[in-house]
């Protein structure tokens, strides 16, 4: 891997954590603003949905809240595998890896992209399929294959932030790793989730 590409999927083992914090709460803020506005809901750490009413106190809970349980559960990991893991690395690389995420919503905005979406939104809430358009069919697809790229892109950054931060060096780790995002994703979604629907209104 080149230099460059090394430093956009690793920038933890380069730039000073000052400066990773620095970029990850301009992330965390944009990516505040950008839900808000777009009135999207992260009824998952990672998965989104429309939610017109979504208010900015809304967003910003969301957004604290997620970052908070992904950075205490890899911390808690990190600490057992190396106890000399900082909370501060974890942080960083939690926010860092945002980045993608946050550039999808971004271009999910785009009216032509947004206007495919509803198509098919209107569409499936109808259960009528059969009315979309070649175009509006080649769109999502190419829409949803640019998504996925920038998820595995963001869990690359986070896993290396990990690495950086744990000096992780077996495969159990890794596998240790994947399990603790599954059970942050359980967790947002099954439980914290509902209640902050619940608290919020």
């Amino acid at each position: 891997m080149s230099k460059n590409w090394k430093t956009v999927f690793n920038p933890f083992e380069r730039y000073s954590e000052k400066s990773l914090a620095v970029a990850g709460i301009i992330t965390l803020l944009l990516s505040i603003i950008l839900f808000w506005w777009a009135g999207q809901t992260n009824d998952g750490i990672y998965h989104v949905s429309p939610k017109a009413d979504l208010s900015l106190v809304g967003a910003i809970t969301e957004a604290v809240v997620y970052t908070l349980l992904v950075c205490a559960l890899l911390s808690g990991l990190g600490k057992a595998i190396n106890p000399k893991t900082r909370i501060i690395d974890i942080l960083n690389a939690t926010m860092i890896h945002r980045i993608p995420l946050t550039l999808g919503i971004l271009i999910l905005q785009l009216p032509f992209i947004k206007a495919a979406m509803d198509k098919i939104l209107q569409a499936v809430k109808s259960n009528h399929l059969e009315s979309l358009s070649g175009t509006t069919i080649w769109i999502s697809t190419v829409v949803s294959l640019l998504m996925l790229v920038f998820f595995v892109c963001a869990i690359v950054l986070l896993l290396n932030g990990f690495r950086t931060a744990v000096h992780v060096r077996k495969a159990i780790h890794y596998v240790l790793f994947a399990a603790t995002l599954i059970i942050a994703e359980v967790i947002y979604r099954g439980l914290l989730y509902p209640n902050l629907l619940h608290f919020l209104k």
